[in-house]
C-alpha cells in the first residue's frame, strides 16, 4: 500500500486499496460478494460499525492486512490459525463420524511430515 497518503479511516484504507487494485465499485461488489450500496457506504465512512464480515470479504479481495482494516473499527483478529475441523464442518459439510474421521487422518499427515505436535 503507497505509504506517501497514510489513511486515517476505514473508508479511506479501503478506497486506496481499491485504487491500487484498479478495481472499480461494480468489480470490488462482484469479486467481494458485498452489496455495492454497502461498498459505497463504507467507503465514504458513512457505516458507524461495519460488520466484520464485510470488512473481512474487502480486505481479502483488495489483499490488504486484515490486522490494519480490522483496528479501524476496533477489532482485534484472533491470533494464529483455528483447528481443521470448523474449516470441514463449514466447506464441505462433515458432522458426527466423517468429521472425527477427518481431522484424525488431517492430524496424521501433519505428524508424519512435521513430527509429531
Amino acid at each position: 500500500m503507497n505509504e506517501a497518503k497514510k489513511p486515517t479511516t476505514l473508508g479511506q484504507y479501503l478506497e486506496q486499496g481499491r485504487q491500487e487494485a484498479g478495481l472499480s465499485l461494480r468489480q470490488l461488489s462482484a469479486a467481494s460478494g458485498v452489496n455495492l450500496m454497502t461498498i459505497r457506504r463504507i467507503l465514504h465512512d458513512e457505516v458507524e460499525s461495519p460488520s466484520a464480515e464485510h470488512v473481512q470479504h474487502l480486505v481479502h479481495t483488495l489483499e490488504l492486512d486484515e490486522a490494519d482494516a480490522f483496528a479501524f473499527i476496533g477489532v482485534t483478529p484472533p491470533k494464529g490459525l483455528p483447528s481443521v475441523a470448523p474449516y470441514l464442518r463449514q466447506k464441505h459439510g462433515l458432522k458426527g463420524d466423517a468429521l472425527s474421521e477427518a481431522t484424525d487422518q488431517i492430524q496424521k499427515i501433519i505428524e508424519k511430515y512435521n513430527g509429531a505436535p
